[in-house]
């Protein structure tokens, strides 16, 4: 069995437990599968809540310390108590990315079995959080992130996806995340992240993306010390705002690439950053859903034919290394540069 080397322990695996969401976020990459990649040849079940817990306990076992529950929107799923308690054991930081709307109904169980809450937050204003999510409930995302606060979620990461339209939009979700963290003494963060490209929504993309060096350019002439944070997949670079800690994506200077990039017509804008665990069992470290670039941990495996279907996919993740500016390759090979 092979095993995640020491310097690619930090990667995460990134665990779909839902197929749907009930969002309709702008900047979804809907024609990949959103997080839940599975390519659409295969016509398989969904895992049951045992079958799940079983594969992420095979692939904690390849070094996997951190896992992060996505979808779709993983609320959604009617077992997410059942998985978050089975996966407790076996991993040491168990993470959430969630658009809130189900979060009060969950909130015993996100306590009890979760560490950092994440929760999708792209605007103050409410109608512009409608229009960007595509659904009303949006309206309540803030204040659910206060009464996520009240009932003693100990982190929350607000994800704000940095767009034209609501770039206006993060001083004030700042001063609203100081105000939290000062009136409950919740530790809570900020991650911008940059706007990501896919074939779906190239229009969207080629409108709304902001490359965030300008942004970096801008707290810097304000003063802002920004520590960069070297990472697997993208740098990031931090800085404290407002008492708030901000986490800044950069997928445009840098990624991490591996050999089967080399050939890849569409040369994607994050690289490779973690291995993606479907709500259907299909495993791989690329974005897309090519069918030659996964493989499928199905339900009728025995360990070891499990172990040895993981071991390429641990190959590559040990492989990949850091290549700077890799965003020029990307808009070139897509088309994207004016």
């Amino acid at each position: 069995m092979n095993k995640l080397i020491p310097e690619k322990q930090s990667v995460f695996l990134r665990a779909s437990i839902s197929d749907i969401c009930n969002f309709s976020c702008q900047y979804c990459a809907a024609d990949l599968g959103m997080e839940n990649h599975t390519p659409t040849c295969l016509r398989v079940p969904l895992l049951t809540a045992e079958q799940y817990i079983r594969n992420l306990r095979l692939l904690a076992q390849h070094g996997f310390r951190t896992v992060s529950f996505t979808g779709g929107e993983p609320l959604l799923n009617a077992d997410f108590e059942r998985i978050a308690k089975g996966c407790r054991d076996f991993f040491d930081i168990i993470e959430i990315t969630t658009n809130a709307a189900r979060i009060m109904e969950n909130i015993n169980a996100l306590k009890r079995y979760v560490d950092v809450v994440k929760i999708s937050a792209d605007a103050f204003d409410k109608e512009l959080a409608i229009k960007i999510a595509g659904n009303r409930l949006a309206a309540n995302t803030l204040n659910t992130v206060e009464e996520c606060c009240a009932a003693g979620i100990k982190t929350i990461g607000l994800n704000f996806v940095y767009m034209k339209q609501n770039a206006a939009e993060l001083p004030k979700l700042i001063d609203f995340a100081g105000t939290l963290k000062k009136k409950y003494h919740t530790n809570i963060y900020i991650s911008i992240l940059d706007l990501y490209y896919s074939e779906g929504n190239k229009e969207f993309w080629k409108d709304q993306f902001v490359d965030l060096s300008g942004l970096h350019r801008e707290l810097e002439a304000e003063g802002k010390k920004l520590k960069r944070r070297l990472r697997i997949g993208c740098d990031s670079y931090n800085y404290v705002w407002n008492d708030v800690l901000i986490n800044m994506k950069d997928s445009i200077s840098c990624t991490h690439r591996a050999s089967i990039c080399d050939k890849c017509a569409n040369y994607c804008q994050e690289g490779i950053y973690s291995l993606k665990h479907s709500a259907s069992g299909w495993i791989s470290v690329c974005p897309s859903n090519d069918p030659a670039l996964g493989s499928l941990l199905g339900a009728n495996l025995s360990d070891n034919e499990a172990h040895d279907i993981i071991d390429p996919h641990i190959n590559t993740l040990n492989e990949i290394s850091r290549i700077d500016n890799t965003g020029r390759i990307f808009m070139t090979k897509n088309g994207l540069l004016n």
